[in-house]
């Protein structure tokens, strides 16, 4: 279903300009490159296809970091449902000293 709750013929393309031979599965792999290597550099986080559905995994440095990946996954696969399940890594120090007895 598009997104405005219409169905869309696996026949015709839509009107994004997808055509028969952009899969689902073609984009998310460009999207793991664009990742891993762009400027945002993460190499933390795991783009999977579950169904018609992308799960988006893993542990980032900061919020900022993990906001700006879900929200370049949402643009990039607009159409597509995501999960964005991505957690921050606590980098702060412990409250109290660990006991090593």
């Amino acid at each position: 279903m598009s997104e405005h709750g219409q169905e869309r013929s696996p026949r015709a393309p839509a009107a994004t300009g997808e055509d028969a031979g952009d899969n689902l599965e073609y984009r998310v792999a460009h999207l793991r490159e664009r990742i891993a290597g762009g400027p945002l550099g993460e190499l933390g986080v795991r783009l999977e296809v579950r169904g018609e559905a992308v799960l988006l995994t893993g542990t980032v440095p900061s919020a900022h970091c993990r906001d700006e990946i879900c929200a370049l996954v949402d643009e990039e696969l607009r159409g597509h449902r995501v999960h964005c399940d991505v957690a921050v890594a606590d980098a702060s120090s412990p409250d109290q000293a660990e006991d090593l007895a």
